[in-house]
């Protein structure tokens, strides 16, 4: 960094320079941050900007250190949003709506959450969920339970009607 300014070891320095050398420095910093965060764990634009900014970096800084691992392709909000609905639906049994909130939480936009659960989780899937956690329980437990989960009125009324014609059907023995 100082032989890009030409500065001698001993020189005086103007407040100007100083200021810039500061400047970059921090960059730098942010950007050596933003690294080691990315190294533990994929971030999202905005959830990688936040903790840089939580950690006392400058706006400025922030914006450089984020535009500089997106441009080295080490962000990617879409892709962190599939990995993160398919490793959230193995684990656990959500709607959509929880899903989406998930991913809002941590930095995702809702026009790319929605684009994605709607590629990564239809209605048909969705439904189907629903029913699996809604077997042996009544009618306002279910509805309960997938609200409480955040399922769409449609999965939950599937699921509902599923349970109704299960009722009705006699035991095959």
């Amino acid at each position: 960094m100082f032989a890009r300014t030409q500065i001698a070891s001993g020189s005086l320095l103007d407040i100007e320079t100083r200021d810039e050398l500061l400047r970059r420095s921090e960059r730098i910093m942010a950007r050596d941050r933003a690294l080691l965060l990315l190294s533990h764990a994929a971030q999202t634009r905005r959830g990688l900007a936040r903790k840089l900014a939580a950690r006392g970096f400058s706006a400025s800084a922030v914006h450089h250190a984020v535009a500089r691992m997106a441009e080295l392709g080490y962000l990617d909000d879409k892709a962190f949003a599939a990995s993160w609905v398919r490793s959230r639906l193995s684990m656990r049994k959500d709607g959509v709506f929880a899903l989406s909130r998930g991913l809002m939480t941590r930095g995702i936009a809702r026009p790319l959450a929605d684009e994605v659960l709607q590629e990564m989780y239809p209605p048909d899937d969705e439904a189907a969920v629903a029913f699996e956690l809604v077997q042996g329980l009544s009618r306002d437990a279910a509805i309960r339970r997938l609200t409480g989960r955040g399922f769409r009125a449609r999965a939950i009324a599937t699921a509902v009607r599923y349970l109704k014609r299960k009722d009705r059907e006699p035991d095959e023995e």
